[in-house]
């Protein structure tokens, strides 16, 4: 992104949006239902409207540095050392979460797929496409998920009517049988898994429009809508014993659709509405802390740099992910505080910062 890149805000919603499902779509129910059990689909919409307030304090951040991303006005606000620290923290923590999920997918296609073939090879293949989209750069890969994102409503639909009969709503009862907590701790580890402080690295490029702040909010809400719906499916269709006992809870879930004996075996739907919104988030990711890097560096391009970090991300996502144990714990102990601290704690404390600063500067004039 070398030369300033303009989007319309129902691209930017759209990018959102598949940020949101991410990977999401598959381990969120499992996940959920784990913590607050039948009440899996009350946490899940508790989480999103954690999310939604997350962004009102994205965007506050984002519009009062309307011409900056998120690495830069680390500098800005907290000065050239503590905010290069700071901002460094901002690109580990994109990188480290691009190769996590590197690795979510390798073990998802080489365990319920492609069974024979080694992980490495696929996550190989699948990381020199990112890193030649994202060559291609943010205008590019945009335009292209606006064009697959329609597609990607309809295959969710075609995909969740048919289980609407198959719901059996007394598999939600009895309801809050646990109490609020494991409800707010379900909806706190859903929130950790949405990093939605990526895309405070592509706000700038947004135009600015009155529909900009809305767009985010909007992103966020839609693929929100998908995620309930899928781990309401998850829970009335499959219950909450097999929900938490399965890791891909939703794949699981599409095999239940069955129409006529004709229309079933549809979970390569799924696989096409996963892969689609996980290389998205992966490209965004990716991209954010390679743009992250070269803001850091003073570089002139990011091209020089993708390449290189592209093979970094498969070696940290091989040493990230040796076994779905070992990473599952991983996630549901620590992956919501580091979350916390890169998606709350320190956007406020930048929040509040410049704005003492704004304060000060204004006393003195």
């Amino acid at each position: 992104m070398e030369k300033p890149v303009v989007l319309n805000v129902r691209a930017f919603a759209v990018l959102v949006t598949f940020f949101m499902i991410g990977t999401s779509i598959l381990i969120t129910p499992s996940a959920l239902s784990f913590d607050a059990k039948q009440d899996a689909w009350l946490a899940c919409i508790i989480g999103v409207g954690m999310n939604v307030a997350a962004v009102f304090l994205y965007v506050r951040l984002g519009e009062r540095f309307p011409q900056q991303t998120l690495v830069q006005y680390c500098e800005t606000i907290l000065g050239k050392w503590i905010g290069k620290a700071v901002a460094l923290g901002f690109v580990l923590f994109f990188f480290l979460l691009a190769s996590l999920m590197v690795g979510d997918l390798g073990y998802f296609l080489t365990s319920q797929i492609m069974q024979e073939t080694p992980m490495e090879v696929l996550q190989m293949m699948f990381v020199l496409v990112v890193v030649m989209t994202v060559r291609l750069g943010l205008a590019v890969y945009t335009r292209a998920a606006v064009l697959f994102f329609p597609w990607t409503l309809l295959l969710f639909t075609i995909l969740i009517l048919p289980l609407i009969p198959k719901f059996q709503w007394n598999l939600l009862l009895p309801f809050l049988e646990y109490g609020w907590s494991p409800v707010m701790r379900g909806s706190f580890s859903f929130w950790g898994l949405q990093e939605m402080i990526v895309m405070l690295m592509f706000y700038p490029y947004v135009a600015r429009k009155p529909g900009r702040k809305s767009a985010f909010v909007t992103g966020v809400v839609l693929g929100g809508a998908i995620l309930v719906l899928t781990t309401l499916g998850s829970i009335t269709v499959l219950g909450t014993t097999l929900t938490t006992n399965q890791l891909f809870p939703a794949y699981t879930l599409a095999k239940n659709i069955s129409l006529g004996h004709f229309f079933e075996r549809v979970e390569g739907i799924m696989i096409s509405i996963w892969v689609i919104s996980i290389f998205f988030k992966i490209v965004l990711t990716f991209h954010a802390s390679v743009h992250g890097l070269v803001q850091l560096l003073r570089f002139k391009e990011e091209k020089v740099l993708v390449l290189p970090l592209g093979l970094g991300m498969i070696v940290m996502s091989l040493m990230c992910y040796p076994n779905t144990i070992f990473i599952k714990d991983y996630l549901g102990r620590n992956w919501a505080p580091l979350s916390l601290i890169f998606g709350v704690v320190l956007p406020l404390l930048l929040l509040v910062v410049s704005s003492v600063t704004r304060g000060l500067r204004r006393g003195k004039g």
